[in-house]
C-alpha cells in the first residue's frame, strides 16, 4: 500500500511515521511538514 503523511512533525504524525515505516506492507511515498519546509525531517 502506498501511503503519504501530512503534518509528520507533530506527535501523532511522527508516531504514525514510525509505525508505518516498520510495516512491511507499506511504501511511504510522501511526507510533509509545514514547520520543516526545505529542511530534512529529524
Amino acid at each position: 500500500m502506498r501511503v503519504g503523511i501530512i503534518g509528520v512533525t507533530g506527535y501523532t504524525g511522527s508516531e504514525l511515521l514510525r509505525l508505518l515505516y516498520s510495516h512491511r506492507g507499506v511504501e511511504l511515498t510522501y511526507v510533509t511538514s509545514h514547520s520543516f519546509t526545505g529542511k530534512p525531517l529529524p
